[in-house]
């Protein structure tokens, strides 16, 4: 009775992993995924609205306040300078337009989190050595740039505040109701920036853009690099 049980559980096994065949990669890629999350939200903490960043019990926000500081200048520098905005300002980790919502600059917004998230999942994952070598820092720099990108576009979507059409959708998402006063407009107005900076940006810039990177190293290094092994 025991070696038919141990037949039909290798039998299950087989099935198991002759099913996951065709899309082992992208679920090993979602494990390493999840469990870097999963290890983050285990060692770091967030607090004062994210605007303090605790590492295994130790505040580590000064470390990281020149990374914030040099994002939210390079942002200020793109639209400002190279854009020609000069209703766009700056104040220390402030970026925003004239009577616009101001935007802070915290460590969540410096894209940190999401390139060790990158490196961690490269690292781990298959593929040539070598190659990693320059595919992990030119990643990382793209990554940079996408953050940067993120941010210039939030900031022109509230340059001007929301439109009409978001009134409705909010109220449904966040269990609001519009009473057309200037602390409702603020409400909403927060609302319609967190509702692209941490929620469709987010994923679409970050998530989007690191599957897309992993899937380049997975269809140019790292099948051709097994495929010569055998």
């Amino acid at each position: 009775m025991i070696g038919k049980g141990k037949d039909v559980i290798q039998i299950y096994l087989r099935r198991f992993f002759d099913f996951i065949e065709p899309v082992k990669d992208i679920a090993y890629f979602l494990f390493l995924f999840l469990f870097f999350e999963l290890l983050w939200k285990l060692s770091v903490h967030e607090a004062d609205n994210g605007e303090l960043l605790i590492v295994w019990g130790k505040d580590i926000t000064s470390y990281i306040y020149p990374i914030c500081l040099w994002t939210a200048q390079f942002t200020y520098y793109i639209i400002h300078n190279l854009f020609g905005f000069s209703s766009f300002n700056i104040d220390g980790l402030l970026i925003y337009f004239d009577n616009s919502l101001k935007m802070k600059i915290i460590w969540g917004c410096t894209g940190v989190k999401q390139m060790l998230l990158f490196i961690f999942i490269l690292i781990c994952y298959k593929g040539p050595a070598k190659k990693k070598l320059v595919f992990i820092p030119l990643s990382v720099l793209l990554l940079f740039f996408v953050n940067i990108l993120r941010l210039i576009v939030s900031a022109f979507m509230i340059k001007d505040g929301f439109p009409d059409w978001f009134i409705p959708i909010n109220e449904s998402l966040n269990n609001v109701t519009w009473t057309n006063t200037p602390q409702s407009y603020w409400k909403f107005y927060e609302d319609w920036y967190y509702f692209f900076h941490d929620g469709f940006f987010k994923w679409i810039y970050y998530d989007g853009v690191m599957f897309l990177l992993w899937l380049f190293w997975q269809e140019k290094y790292n099948l051709p690099y097994q495929r010569s092994k055998i």
